[in-house]
């Protein structure tokens, strides 16, 4: 098992999206992904910083884990894939392989460098997240 944390978690553990690394590990906290590939967990930790630095000012926190609402941390997740598989024709109702994700907009773009980082703002600020059913 690896320590590596997915930087995309919540998407993995609610099953919208699949990642052929990702392993769902059972911690104190709760469930959690671990990445078995570590180019590929820094390669999304990379994504999620450059994602949190152009979405966070718009939402109004600060990247302090203290005090920053988890849900915008998850809208950060979803809204950005959601955003990314738009702009690359992907049918939103497919379920898919973020890795697989980063690599074709990689291409696309020229490198994660040069990823639409300002242009997934608006679907990040957009995406509405899932309530939870409440149990009976």
């Amino acid at each position: 098992m690896s320590d590596n944390r997915c930087a995309f978690s919540s998407p993995l553990i609610a099953e919208q999206y699949t990642c052929h690394f990702g392993e769902q590990v059972v911690r104190r906290g709760g469930t959690e992904v671990a990445c078995r590939d570590a180019a590929a967990c820094s390669r999304c930790e990379a994504v999620f910083e450059w994602l949190k630095q152009v979405s966070l000012p718009v939402f109004g926190v600060e990247d302090d884990l203290t005090s920053m609402p988890h849900s915008v941390i998850q809208k950060i997740q979803f809204g950005s894939l959601s955003g990314l598989q738009n702009q690359l024709g992907i049918e939103p109702a497919q379920r898919v392989d973020i890795d697989h994700l980063l690599d074709q907009a990689a291409k696309q773009y020229g490198g994660i460098d040069s990823l639409p980082y300002a242009g997934l703002v608006d679907t990040i600020t957009a995406y509405q997240l899932k309530r939870r059913q409440h149990r009976r």
